[in-house]
């Protein structure tokens, strides 16, 4: 079972500079850049986290974090930023079908109780998103927003951190791009280009497949739906042998 487990971006940059022969840190900062970009075009679910933010609004704006990808549900009103448990029990089952700000283009406004327990009233805002801020149809200056919001993993530094079945990938991306940006390139530089570019095309799309690959427990419920008397397999065999060798559904 893979564990996804997570490292830091140095690690294919120091395997690229062995393989293109270089001593010195000069170009880190570029090799940096390069494998920020092969990680964000690898696209993996188990780069992101989930986090929430207290955001103040001015006017018809709030700023979003400078670190967001993606928000996914927000909140009207200071609910702390320790608040998943508010959000798992307000935006739960059905209620995400309305919270979720990038479907259906409104905010869910929620008048909560101290305790959780009681009445909880619903309503919408509608919203817009430019230029990393959150626009409101109609103002709200000097209220709060909660929103719950993934970002890319970072380490204490501030620099991504990678899956460690990225490492290959992201190596082959920076050989091809240094390569690439060579001035007065020979013919040896050019065949490094095009198997860099070949093994990372090779290395990206089977970084891409571990990443989606089930782990135990989605395989042990694929084996249980696909097992089931009511819906698997046997009643398909059974309807196709009893009904003259012909699948039907009624």
């Amino acid at each position: 079972m893979s564990i996804n487990k997570l490292i830091s971006i140095k690690n294919p940059i120091i395997e690229a500079k062995e393989l293109l022969g270089i001593d010195h840190d000069k170009d880190d900062p570029f090799m940096i850049n390069l494998a920020t970009n092969a990680e964000k075009q690898i696209d993996s679910y188990y780069q992101y986290e989930r986090k929430h933010k207290v955001l103040d609004i001015h006017q018809c704006a709030a700023c979003l974090p400078n670190d967001s990808v993606l928000v996914e549900i927000a909140i009207l009103g200071d609910l702390g930023e320790d608040c998943r448990d508010i959000f798992a029990t307000v935006c739960g089952g059905i209620a995400n079908n309305v919270t979720n700000v990038n479907s259906n283009g409104l905010f869910l406004v929620v008048d909560l109780s101290p305790s959780l327990t009681g009445n909880i009233s619903f309503g919408q805002v509608g919203y817009s998103i430019q230029n990393n801020k959150i626009i409101f149809d109609t103002p709200h200056d000097g209220q709060k927003v909660t929103i719950q919001y993934i970002k890319f993993k970072t380490d204490c530094d501030g620099f991504m951190e990678i899956g460690q079945n990225h490492v290959n990938a992201i190596k082959w991306y920076i050989v091809w791009m240094y390569n690439m940006r060579r001035n007065g390139k020979n013919y040896i530089d050019r065949d490094m280009m095009a198997i860099a570019r070949e093994e990372w095309d090779r290395e990206c799309r089977h970084a891409r497949a571990e990443d989606n690959r089930l782990t135990y427990s989605q395989q042990q419920e694929a084996k249980r739906l696909y097992n089931n008397p009511m819906s698997g397999v046997g009643m398909w065999q059974g309807m196709y042998t009893t009904l003259g060798n012909f699948y039907t559904i009624w």
